[in-house]
C-alpha cells in the first residue's frame, strides 16, 4: 500500500470515527438530559428571557423554559423522524428501482419511470411542505410526506445500478445453475444495488434534517408545548434582538447533527474508494 493510500484510509477512519463520535454524543446527552437534568424541557418560569449562565447553560425562552433542557430534549424528535423520513424511502425506492432495472415489462417501466421521473422534477422541500400542508400538521405527516417524495430518488439510482448489475458474470452465473428468481433478486442484485442507495442515504439524511426542521418552522411539525429545533428557531427568531440565544443554541444543535452525518459520509466515502482501489 503507497504512502498515498495509507493517508486516505487514515483519513477515511479517522472521519468515521468522528462522525460516530458526534453524532453518538448527541443521542447520548438526548438520551441523558431530560433525565437527569435540572429543569423540565417544559417547565414554565418567572426566569424569561434569561442569557446563558451557571445556572441555565443555554438561557431561558420567552417562558423561561430552559433552552439547554429543550434542546437535548428534541434531539430524538428531530434525529427519530430524520431518520424514519430516510429509511421507508430508502427501502420503499431501492427495491422499486431495482424490480424496474430487472424487468423487462416495456409497459411497466415506461410507467413508472414516468412516475419517477416526474416527482423528481419538483424542487424537494416545495413537493414535501405542499404534501405536510393537504395531509395536516404532525411528525407523522412529514414522515409520509418525505416517503411519499423521496423514494423516487433512491428509485433512480437503484434502477440505474440494477441494469449494470443484472449483466454481471455472477448474475448470469446463478440463473444458469437453477437458483431461484427470488434468490438472485435478494441475495445477488439487492445487495449490490443498495450499496448505491446506502451511501446516497447518508448525504440525504442532512437534507432531510434541515426539511424537518424547516416544517416545524413553518408551524407544520410537532404540537407545543414539545420541543423541536426548528419551531424553537421560530420562537427565537421572533425576539433576536432580545435573545439571540434562543434561536441560536437550537441551530447549532442542527448544524452538530449536520456536520456529523458529513464527516461520517466522507471518512466512509475515502475508505470504500480506497477499498475499491486495491
Amino acid at each position: 500500500m503507497s504512502k498515498k493510500a495509507k493517508k486516505i484510509r487514515v483519513e477515511g477512519t479517522l472521519g468515521v470515527i468522528i462522525g460516530a463520535g458526534m453524532m453518538g454524543a448527541l443521542l447520548l446527552a438526548g438520551l441523558l438530559i431530560p433525565w437527569f437534568g435540572k429543569y423540565d424541557a417544559n417547565e414554565i418560569s418567572e426566569n424569561q428571557l434569561m442569557p446563558p449562565s451557571s445556572d441555565n447553560y443555554f438561557g431561558t425562552d420567552m417562558l423561561g423554559r430552559d433552552i439547554f433542557a429543550r434542546v437535548f430534549d428534541a434531539v430524538f424528535i428531530d434525529i427519530g423522524t430524520a431518520f424514519a423520513g430516510v429509511l421507508i424511502p430508502l427501502a420503499v425506492g431501492t427495491i422499486i428501482g431495482t424490480l424496474l432495472g430487472i424487468s423487462r415489462n416495456r409497459k411497466v417501466n415506461s410507467f413508472i419511470g414516468s412516475l419517477i421521473d416526474g416527482i423528481n422534477a419538483f424542487p424537494f422541500l416545495i413537493f414535501v411542505i405542499a404534501l405536510v400542508a393537504f395531509l395536516g400538521a404532525g411528525l407523522g405527516s412529514i414522515i409520509l410526506a418525505l416517503s411519499l417524495v423521496n423514494w423516487a430518488r433512491y428509485a433512480r439510482i437503484a434502477r440505474t445500478r440494477a441494469v449494470v448489475v443484472n449483466q454481471q458474470g455472477y448474475v448470469e452465473a446463478a440463473r444458469t445453475l437453477g437458483y431461484k428468481p427470488s434468490r438472485i433478486l435478494f441475495r445477488h442484485i439487492i445487495p449490490n444495488v443498495s450499496s448505491e442507495t446506502r451511501a446516497y442515504a447518508l448525504s440525504d439524511f442532512i437534507i432531510v434534517i434541515i426539511a424537518v426542521a424547516a416544517l416545524s418552522f413553518l408551524g407544520l411539525g410537532v404540537n407545543p408545548p414539545q420541543a423541536e429545533w426548528g419551531a424553537m428557531i421560530k420562537d427565537g427568531a421572533n425576539i433576536i434582538t432580545l435573545a439571540w440565544w434562543a434561536a441560536v443554541f437550537p441551530g447549532l444543535a442542527i448544524c452538530w447533527a449536520g456536520i456529523s452525518v458529513a464527516v461520517f459520509s466522507e471518512g466512509l466515502t475515502k475508505r470504500i474508494g480506497e477499498g475499491n482501489q486495491q
